[in-house]
């Protein structure tokens, strides 16, 4: 594992929340049902989700914003897009901040392994690390 990695890794674990630090009926839902149990591993949340919301309405795309840019017409309300590897390199890490940091994105959830997005319009706008 590279250095960018490590130091980063230790930095998200003492920045994570619990679902205590959860003020979001709808996220403290999600998190208890799903990404809880699920959070280390990125390929059974994800088949969670799809579980939950429909396998319609799970995207997932590598860690690139000119990629979340290119799939905004295929985006509505219910869409989760699943960003793979934000902390993999000090590029993928800059590009996750910019697709979080987006004015479109409304709620953003950084497992460290997974990044998850919503640019639902219902949602109160929030960024959590869990």
């Amino acid at each position: 594992m590279n250095l960018f990695k490590q130091k980063n890794r230790l930095l998200h674990f003492l920045k994570k929340k619990n679902e205590y630090s959860i003020h979001s009926p709808y996220m403290f839902d999600l998190y208890n049902k799903l990404i809880k149990k699920n959070r280390r591993n990125p390929n059974k949340l994800i088949l969670s989700l799809e579980k939950e919301f429909g396998k319609e309405n799970i995207l997932s795309i590598p860690c690139s914003y000119i990629e979340f840019q290119n799939i905004q017409n295929q985006i509505n309300n219910n869409t989760i897009l699943c960003i793979g590897n934000p902390y993999q390199t000090q590029e993928s890490y800059m590009e996750f901040h910019k697709i979080k940091t987006d004015p479109r994105t409304l709620v953003s959830i950084d497992l460290f392994y997974l990044g998850l997005v919503s640019q639902n319009k219902n949602l109160s706008p929030q960024h959590y690390i869990f």
